[in-house]
């Protein structure tokens, strides 16, 4: 990213990939609309959620547009870029009941967590991966003119160990 665009957007200071990407993204294509018109309070969440260490990624509105940071991206493992933007159903198409529930909860206002929980994914060259997920989902209220919260979405994945391969 050119620092001209750093300067303009100073809440993606500090975000590495993740940050170039989302500035230089077409926003204006999505529900979101262009990232100028963004509240503060959507700013802020992506400047905190960019210097974390812990893959995050945040379902923006009924469509659960996603924007993640750099720790995300090696979960999205292959799908990294494309990921960014998209429509969360459309970017995990596998685990589309997956996230039509989380998306469900978030927009009722409500919580999840889940710990250990199985799901196959192909995130490497379309090659079905077994990923244990631990996530919590929890809604963050932004003030819009209108009604979109997003749903925040905090995942990590660990591969299965060889006993627990064996075992099942």
């Amino acid at each position: 990213m050119q620092k001209k665009n750093r300067d303009y957007h100073p809440f993606l200071t500090g975000g590495g990939e993740a940050a170039d990407i989302i500035a230089s993204f077409g926003w204006s294509s999505t529900s979101l609309g262009p990232i100028e018109q963004w509240p503060a309070s959507r700013k802020s969440s992506l400047a905190l959620i960019l210097r974390s260490p812990v893959p995050i990624v945040t379902l923006w509105g009924e469509d659960g547009i996603m924007i993640y940071n750099n720790s995300y991206s090696a979960f999205a493992g292959g799908r990294h870029p494309q990921l960014f933007g998209s429509k969360v159903r459309e970017g995990w198409p596998e685990v589309a009941d997956f996230n039509d529930n989380i998306m469900k909860v978030g927009l009722a206002g409500e919580t999840l967590a889940y710990r250990d929980f199985p799901l196959v994914l192909y995130r490497r060259g379309g090659k079905p991966e077994q990923v244990w997920l631990n996530s919590t989902s929890t809604i963050l209220r932004c003030s819009m003119k209108r009604a979109n919260p997003p749903a925040s979405w905090r995942s990590s994945s660990r591969s299965p160990k060889r006993s627990e391969l064996s075992a099942s």
